[in-house]
């Protein structure tokens, strides 16, 4: 028999030489497995194992804590039953072809005869073990991450699923995707049968980091992908398919389909779908003319497909956080898009700008306004803001948000402070925008407590100086971070003449309130530091001699920021690329 070569990739022959492999390859005998045969089930004596050579398996085994099965899906070069046999107990999951499914069969007296004789197998045995513990708790966890997909050498495979009516949707995806992502996308391909298709992205997935798979809407395919790929994206672009889809997800159970509606007819007509137990995400993207997704829907999706979608997450610092806007500028001149947002303190104020859809320079320019000289001063000019205090600041807010609330914000956004009422951190995400900044930025001892609904909140740097995790709770993919209580700071600011010697600055004179919040940002240092090393990127600016209510000091704070951000932005570019929509759609029309 010649040799398969399955069994020179496979990582339970990992480190055998050629002469070895042809030992193992005597022992071992093909055998054909039809859609939905057992190969074994739980509970079997451990007599064989199996090396997929092509097809499709699901592994299924109760979780130890009572809360379900966990599924694998097993592929090509994966072994069924090793440690099984290698521990001679009895079968601990049932596992089941999909597809037509090939394998080489070794019986388990075998197995172990070679691996007495071939010792790197018990090593190989513990190693995939390993892996699919892994992969396991991922999957209980409700994650694949990129951590997992890393770990595991394996790309994301992904069904794209497109109604008629989006002729042409998908190549253009396609090709957004590939200029999202700076690791390798690829498509599998569909002049294949479906199931060689999907044995073909199997493959694909050991070289690519994420793998597209188009299909067609209907039942028996968005079912079968539903039970054999990653994630499964369907995109809906009139009420007719709508409905179907509808139809479809009634059907499914227990299993999660990612649902793109393109039209306010697809909308109307997903209205109708009955509950079931399928989980749905559902996206509005109306139709641009011309093309069969608007062009910020296609970016959003491409960066979606290729878990490419870009948050911000703004740290606390007081006038410092002009170096948030810095950042924003960088991030925009290179063309990134941000799909999520989060603030502490004054980040959550620069956030908010973000959110409701102002770019860099307006930001600026609002800040500035908010939080001009008249303004401040009457702010900070007691050790404790009182009434007339808060009632300018409360109206100042109102202004800068327009009366706007959560649910109107052009992307998500989170807005942290502390729950002196349930002592823990708090993500605000819903209501007026003003009365969460009025929360986030009333610091402890100088500013009232916030009541809300019985709960007592301050500004979150006592806790959350740097908001990262709740960036990612909302769906980012990649976080930025931007912390504004670095340990280094500069002697100097660059590029600042020094006053003449004869004409000495005259010094500031510093009151308790001062005192108060430097002893504050000493204490969060570290605190601060590792919120913001949740993040994929962090930007810590480098700020010169300057205190906390330095608003007159924008520009210096602005350059700090941008000069920190640019000194990240390759890291930021080796996780994902901006998209030229022009690009995108003339290789689209091109391919």
């Amino acid at each position: 028999m010649v040799r398969d070569v399955s069994l020179g990739t496979s990582p339970l022959f990992s480190g055998l030489t050629e002469t070895e492999l042809e030992v193992v390859a005597a022992r071992m005998r093909p055998r054909r497995f039809a859609p939905g045969e057992q190969l074994c089930a739980a509970g079997d004596a451990s007599d064989r194992i199996w090396l997929i050579t092509g097809g499709l398996v699901i592994w299924s085994a109760g979780t130890t804590a009572g809360g379900g099965d966990i599924e694998l899906r097993m592929r090509k070069g994966d072994v069924i039953g090793a440690q099984d046999v290698i521990t001679q107990t009895e079968r601990t999951a049932t596992v089941s072809a999909s597809t037509i499914t090939d394998t080489l069969e070794l019986d388990g007296s075998d197995l172990l005869e070679l691996a007495e004789r071939f010792p790197r197998i018990l090593i190989n045995v513990i190693h995939t073990q390993r892996e699919r513990l892994f992969r396991a708790s991922a999957q209980s966890a409700a994650l694949f991450s990129a951590t997992a997909r890393s770990s595991s050498n394996r790309g994301e495979e992904i069904g794209v699923i497109a109604g008629r009516s989006l002729k042409g949707v998908v190549n253009q995806l396609v090709v957004a995707a590939r200029l999202a992502s700076p690791r390798p996308v690829t498509v599998a391909d569909r002049s294949l049968s479906f199931a060689g298709a999907l044995t073909a992205s199997d493959e694909l997935a050991s070289q690519s980091d994420t793998v597209l798979i188009p299909s067609d809407l209907d039942p028996e395919t968005l079912g079968v992908l539903l039970d054999e790929v990653d994630r499964v994206v369907a995109l809906v672009g009139n009420g007719e398919e709508a409905a179907g889809l509808g139809r479809i997800a009634a059907a499914a159970e227990g299993r999660r389909l990612e649902v793109v509606l393109v039209s306010d007819e697809a909308r109307q007509a997903s209205q109708l779908w009955q509950p079931g137990t399928l989980e749905l995400i559902v996206r509005d993207c109306p139709r641009q003319p011309g093309f069969p997704l608007a062009d910020a829907d296609l970016a959003w999706l491409a960066r979606h497909l290729t878990r490419t979608k870009l948050g911000v997450a703004l740290g606390a610092g007081g006038a410092k956080g002009y170096a948030h806007v810095g950042f924003l500028q960088v991030l925009q001149d290179a063309g990134y898009t941000v799909d999520y947002a989060g603030g502490s303190s004054i980040g959550g104020f620069v956030a908010t700008q973000l959110a409701l859809g102002y770019d860099a320079r307006t930001i600026d320019a609002r800040f500035r306004k908010a939080f001009n000289e008249d303004a401040v001063a009457k702010l900070f000019s007691s050790p404790l803001v009182g009434t007339a205090g808060m009632e300018m600041l409360t109206s100042l807010l109102r202004q800068a948000t327009e009366e706007r609330s959560f649910s109107q914000t052009a992307i998500p956004l989170a807005i942290l402070a502390v729950d002196l009422t349930d002592r823990a951190p708090v993500a605000q995400r819903s209501g007026p925008l003003w009365q969460a900044l009025l929360a986030a930025l009333s610091v402890a001892g100088v500013f009232p407590t916030q009541e809300r609904d019985g709960h007592r909140l301050i500004d979150a740097i006592a806790l959350v100086p740097v908001p990262t995790a709740a960036v990612l709770e909302d769906g980012a993919d990649i976080v930025a971070s931007v912390n504004l209580l670095g340990t280094e700071t500069l002697d100097a600011w660059p590029g600042v003449r020094e006053e003449a010697e004869e004409e000495p600055k005259k010094p500031r004179r510093r009151g308790p309130l001062d005192t108060i919040l430097e002893a504050m940002d000493l204490s969060q240092l570290d605190t601060s530091a590792r919120h913001a090393a949740l993040a994929d990127v962090v930007i810590t600016p480098r700020f010169g001699p300057a205190e906390w209510r330095d608003f007159h000091l924008a520009d210096l704070f602005l350059e700090a920021g941008r000069k920190a951000a640019l000194e990240q932005l390759p890291a930021l570019q080796a996780l994902a690329r901006p998209i030229d929509l022009d690009t995108a759609r003339r290789q689209a029309s091109i391919a």
